[in-house]
């Protein structure tokens, strides 16, 4: 069942602006937390990489330490949206937040007592794929209990520069620490951790788990997985919005590894290739600040089908250069269009979602989206020994062209409107 719009309200009558984002305690308090797990998360990945390597001396026993992340993301993703829905929102963000802190803990400790084994690395690196499997659904399901539906887009372009920042900061500071000890990353990764932990817990908004209907049987596991998923497939706005999505991460994926790939392979200098990285998070963070401004004024329908067709346009003319600079421009330049999309699409898909599915509905849809960039990624490489870079880049073009076709006929996505009026929109079934 797919919402239907309601007709606004009469002119006379007088509906209290809500107060400034700024000015929400619990919501400034949540994304402060946020805000802490997410530049502790930028350090894991570089921070393990370069410690994985240092102890094993082994570039692929590195590599299996670093896919450890996404393999416990992957294992758990569908059951911790299931078990959201079950459990204290409140409670699970303070205990992913213990959990990393101690777990991050546990590599200077080992540094000191006894020594560091491959082994343990890739728990680490399980561990913090298992934790962030329960962030994404719990923070939102949290945001939409503490936010107001009409401020929902402001604060997903918020959560999207959180995550600019976290990509832009995290891996320099790492870098920058990792230099002076090799353990003093993870040192302050478990300090960022658990301040995470103490903002969780001065949210003073209760989160309790959804009360489950009388007749509603008892939790299973499987079938709550089950039921997010088909959830997920019944709702025609949420269907349309992750096919979109999972589309764009395809894309996306396939044409940045392609690029990286091929300028690595004609000599351009890893520093480069860093800082072309370092723009594109830069850029990211822009992007989320305009994105606020572009989302109160333009329906989130509209926005969307115009970006998705004006990154394609841009990214088809990649394969006139293989310079790095004109590589960066085209990236740059679609990177800052995205959060537009991202915070316009994810804040009404948090706002349509009941609060008894949010968690389950939020798994499943990251889990479908975000099962595309492992096969983005596998398949560059493929495409750019077999076709070479203009026919790989082009593949991908053509996949963000059917993401552009997909959002031109939905009328699901069109009629979204803007995040100021999500409040005239009921929630789905």
């Amino acid at each position: 069942m797919h919402p239907v719009t309601q007709p606004p309200p009469p002119l006379d009558t007088i509906v209290d602006e809500p107060s400034p984002l700024r000015r929400n305690r619990d919501y400034v308090v949540l994304t402060t937390g946020q805000m802490f797990e997410a530049v502790g998360s930028g350090m894991t990945g570089l921070a393990l990489l370069l410690l994985a390597y240092d102890v094993t001396g082994s570039a692929t026993l590195a590599g299996i330490v670093s896919a450890g992340f996404g393999l416990g993301q992957f294992v758990m993703g569908l059951p911790a949206g299931a078990l959201v829905d079950r459990w204290d929102r409140k409670r699970i963000l303070i205990l992913t937040g213990v959990v990393l802190g101690v777990t991050m803990a546990t590599i200077p400790l080992a540094a000191v007592v006894w020594r560091l084994t491959f082994a343990q690395l890739l728990m680490v690196s399980i561990v913090d794929g298992f934790a962030a499997a329960f962030v994404w659904p719990a923070g939102r399901a949290a945001l939409k209990s503490i936010v107001p539906p009409a401020q929902l887009g402001q604060a997903a372009t918020v959560t999207q520069a959180r995550m600019g920042v976290g990509a832009l900061v995290g891996p320099a500071i790492a870098g920058a620490l990792f230099a002076v000890s090799r353990a003093l990353p993870f040192v302050v990764n478990s300090l960022l951790m658990l301040a995470a932990a103490v903002g969780y817990r001065l949210v003073g908004h209760r989160l309790p788990a959804p009360e489950r209907a009388p007749d509603a049987p008892p939790p299973h596991l499987f079938r709550d997985v089950r039921s997010g998923l088909a959830w997920v497939w019944r709702t025609k706005p949420v269907r349309d919005m992750v096919g979109v999505g999972l589309l764009l991460n395809l894309a996306a994926n396939g044409i940045l590894t392609v690029a990286i790939l091929a300028l690595q392979r004609d000599g351009v200098p890893p520093q480069a290739l860093g800082a072309l990285e370092s723009a594109a998070g830069a850029a990211a963070i822009v992007g989320a600040l305009a994105a606020s401004l572009v989302l109160k004024r333009v329906p989130v329908g509209v926005a969307a089908v115009a970006v998705i067709w004006l990154d394609a346009a841009l990214l088809a003319l990649m394969p006139l250069s293989g310079s790095p600079w004109w590589v960066g421009l085209l990236f740059c330049a679609t990177v800052l269009t995205l959060p537009t999309i991202n915070a316009g699409m994810g804040a009404f898909m948090m706002h349509i979602t009941p609060d008894a599915m949010q968690g389950r509905s939020g798994s499943a849809a990251g889990f479908v989206s975000m099962a595309m960039i492992p096969l983005a990624t596998g398949a560059a490489g493929v495409l750019l020994e077999q076709v070479g870079r203009t026919g790989a880049l082009l593949v991908y073009v053509v996949v963000l062209g059917l993401a552009g076709a997909l959002v031109s006929l939905s009328r699901h996505i069109r009629a979204i409107p803007r995040t100021d009026r999500f409040a005239e929109v009921p929630e789905a079934a």
